[in-house]
């Protein structure tokens, strides 16, 4: 499947809103490789990255699956599970601590949805950024362009690159 395979209009509206945003700021990345999946290069706080999140029908939480770097060259998953609300996350990489086991462990910091596959199908559907979660549109050409520019623009930068980095 290509990123520009959009579920039909007739296809049941997705259970996306702000409040699902809302659960998955902080949501705990300890699960991950703590890598890229696409180029292996270890994450560290403030790195911008794009995630991979589910929630299983019997679940009732989300959970990330994988996470590459925010570059638009990385390749992400393109296939999606039926029965599974799946999401397209970008966000950056913060650290939670407890401080009476002095551990830490490396969370998602202000989630922005790029795109969602609701139960029923096994397609993306892209969400314009200018578009408020909570609203469901049937996506115009115009609609279709402005999501291209505006997922290269937030996927462009890349961090700098030193001696001896891969």
């Amino acid at each position: 499947m290509s990123r520009d395979n959009q579920q039909p209009a007739d296809a049941p509206p997705s259970p996306l809103t702000d409040d699902t945003i809302a659960i998955l700021d902080q949501l705990s990345l300890a699960s991950t490789s703590g890598a890229c999946q696409h180029c292996g290069r270890s994450f560290t706080e403030g790195d911008e990255i794009v995630a991979y999140v589910s929630k299983p029908a019997e679940k009732r939480t989300h959970e990330v699956g994988h996470c590459v770097c925010a570059h638009r060259e990385h390749r992400q998953q393109e296939v999606f599970t039926l029965g599974v609300h799946e999401l397209r996350v970008a966000g950056r990489i913060g650290l939670a601590s407890d401080a009476a086991t002095q551990s830490t462990w490396p969370i998602l910091v202000e989630p922005v949805s790029l795109g969602v596959s609701a139960p029923a199908t096994t397609t993306i559907r892209w969400l314009p950024p200018e578009t408020p979660l909570a609203e469901e549109v049937t996506p115009t050409a115009t609609h279709r362009q402005r999501r291209r520019e505006a997922r290269a623009q937030v996927t462009v930068g890349s961090p700098p690159t030193t001696e001896g980095d891969d």
